[in-house]
């Protein structure tokens, strides 16, 4: 039976078993996204993508992965703390330009795996990794200007799990037509 909660010392903040799984899984899922090649992601790689998209901490330190200029190793990044981490500017389009084909690829990436879960497991349990699978992929879309493919995949995102945060996020600054704001270099 995997327990609710984790707590290894009674002072210590209280971890979720999906939130340690998507923190596990992170630097898989940010090599899938960032591989090279345009061909689809294999199936162990979109599970990958799909667990570390389960909790919002881990999508935030997507985020910041794949705005990154320095195009950092996907093995060393680490999940966003929100007691620690600033927010990455990326998430409201500040900050550098980051790399667009960098961001299509795994964009694209991140539809991909959530297609994978609606044709081979679509369950209640998954939907949270499916939806924020999609919100990523939403989100990198509204970074490259894709204002109609970033409404789509928020909506669909927000079918999969309706209070996704991040699928939220950007369809409302699509809906108030705000836009990323990158330092072009």
């Amino acid at each position: 039976m995997i327990p609710v909660t984790t707590r290894p010392r009674p002072d210590a903040p209280v971890h979720y078993p999906r939130e340690i799984a998507a923190a596990v899984t992170l630097p898989a899922a940010c090599s899938a996204l960032v591989a090279a090649g345009d061909e689809p992601m294999p199936r162990t790689a979109s599970i990958a993508v799909l667990t570390a998209c389960a909790a919002l901490a881990t999508r935030f330190a997507l985020i910041a992965f794949l705005s990154a200029r320095d195009c950092p190793d996907p093995r060393a990044v680490a999940a966003f703390d929100p007691f620690l981490d600033p927010t990455p500017p990326a998430l409201r389009g500040l900050g550098p330009e980051p790399d667009r084909a960098r961001l299509r690829i795994a964009g694209d990436r991140c539809a991909d795996a959530w297609r994978w879960w609606r044709t081979e497991d679509p369950s209640a349990d998954t939907a949270s990794g499916a939806a924020g699978a999609l919100a990523i992929a939403s989100w990198c879309s509204w970074a490259l200007g894709s204002v109609a493919r970033a409404q789509t995949r928020a909506q669909y995102a927000l079918e999969a799990r309706a209070d996704d945060p991040l699928a939220g996020l950007v369809l409302r600054s699509v809906r108030a037509g705000t836009g990323p704001a990158w330092e072009r270099r």
